[in-house]
Formats: C-alpha cells, structure tokens, sequence
C-alpha cells in the first residue's frame, strides 16, 4: 500500500518563465558555435548539472536554515491517555499534525519550501517517509516507521489511519527540525526530569513489552530511567517501548 499526500506552499520569488535566460542553452549554443565534438558538449553539460545541484543544495540549506529561524516552537495542545496491559496509566502531551501545519504554514511561505508523504505497509509495519522540497528542485527525506497495533479496538481502516497520522506528525517534526513545547510551559527547565507517574509507566512499558532495560537505556541516551527528560525525550521512549510491545503482541497473537 502506497499513498502520497503533498502540501503545497506557494514560493518567496517567481520561479523562471520563459522569457529568462538558460545559462544551459547558452553553454550549448556557444559549444556549437566553436565545433565542440559531441564528447566536449556532454563534459559541459555534465559540469554544469554538478554545478546546478551544488547551487541548489546550497539554496535549500539556507532556505531550511531560515525557515528554522523564524518557525516558533509548535505548542502542545493535544493529551494521549495510554493503559498498559498490567493496569497502569499514564499520559503526555503532544501536537496535533493539524496544529503543526498551522504553526509552521507562515515560516514556510517566502521560502520555497513544501513537503510530502509517502507510506508503505510490509508485514505490519508502516513506514512513512516525509520529503521537503525547495523551489529550485532540492529535496531531502526523512522517515518514521511504526507498527500497526492489531489489538486496537478499531476497524482496519481506522488502525491504518491512527498509525499514518502518527507517522506523518513525526516524520514531519523530523525533517523540518521542528520543536514542540508543552503550551503551559512557561520557560520551565527544558532538561527537567520525568517525575514519579511517568517513571512508573516507563517501567510497566518495560515490563509489558520484554524490553532490554539496558538496550532501552542505551536508546534514550541515559543512565537510569530517572533521568529521562520530560517533552520529546519522554515521548520517545514511551514510542520505542510501545512498538516493542506490539511487536511482542503482534508475534503472540
């Protein structure tokens, strides 16, 4: 199964039309004038295609660097409210991909850039793949893959749909390089540690899904699961150890 879905933002500056001048024409037109063998001609046409692709790496680089500059981070405005299967609950905050394009919408006007998604499914798992593009042609990708969760009390239809649109919302913050903050956060301590609840659902995830405790440690980069971040640091590891438990469910079923 493969869908792509684009965004389309309207460029800072008029793409070329066809009053303006082809540096790649003129090339031509004075390499024929000269009597250049066919050889010579693909050599020149080759040069300026490696010089063409470097100017527009470098045009896209600049155009994400401003981007990031002015796109302000992306508040948290949505709660997810999780049960383990031994009991337990916990929640966390996130931003709705809705949301983040609303947010991200006017950094990305006046600079020519616009994304798009590409999914596929192969044995359970959906891989989505986010492309930002520029107006000159540069494009750079960026992918998220997750489980479909079999075990959801949905239709098929619907798990697809809740696993895509989780897989969009975060292949996106990837490949833009977004930032999202709790809406309430006031300036707290953006290295502020989870505190007791979450602790406790880290370890029942840990405990649910079979995980490593120190193969998951060595993923969120800690030492003890007490020093995990509240925010994006928490949230990534409350993903990997939900994948890791519907994979062990997946597989028991």
């Amino acid at each position: 199964m493969t869908k792509t879905t684009t965004a389309i933002v309207k460029p800072s500056a008029p793409l070329a039309t066809a009053n303006d001048v082809n540096p790649l024409a003129q090339l031509l037109e004075a390499a024929v004038d000269k009597n250049l063998p066919v050889e010579s001609m693909e050599k020149l046409v080759a040069l300026y295609e490696r010089v063409a692709d470097r100017q527009a790496a470098s045009d896209f680089a600049a155009a994400m660097a401003a981007f990031q500059a002015e796109c302000p981070p992306i508040p948290k405005t949505s709660t997810a409210k999780i049960a383990t299967t031994s009991g337990a609950n916990y929640s966390y905050t996130y931003a709705e991909l809705d949301e983040i394009a609303k947010v991200i919408g006017p950094a990305l006007h006046g600079r020519g850039l616009s994304y798009s998604w590409d999914s596929t499914v192969t044995d359970g798992q959906l891989v989505c793949t986010c492309t930002v593009r520029h107006a000159n042609g540069h494009s750079q990708p960026a992918s998220f893959a997750c489980p479909i969760d079999d075990r959801a009390k949905m239709s098929e239809p619907q798990k697809y749909a809740a696993a895509l649109t989780y897989a969009r919302r975060q292949s996106l913050i990837q490949a833009l390089g977004l930032t999202t903050t709790d809406g309430d956060s006031d300036g707290a301590d953006l290295d502020e540690r989870i505190g007791p609840g979450q602790i406790k659902a880290i370890a029942c995830l840990i405990d649910d899904s079979g995980a490593d405790v120190v193969r998951f440690l060595k993923f969120v980069n800690v030492d003890r699961i007490e020093d995990i971040r509240t925010g994006d640091h928490y949230e990534s590891a409350v993903s990997m150890l939900e994948g890791k438990l519907r994979i062990k469910q997946g597989k028991s079923a």
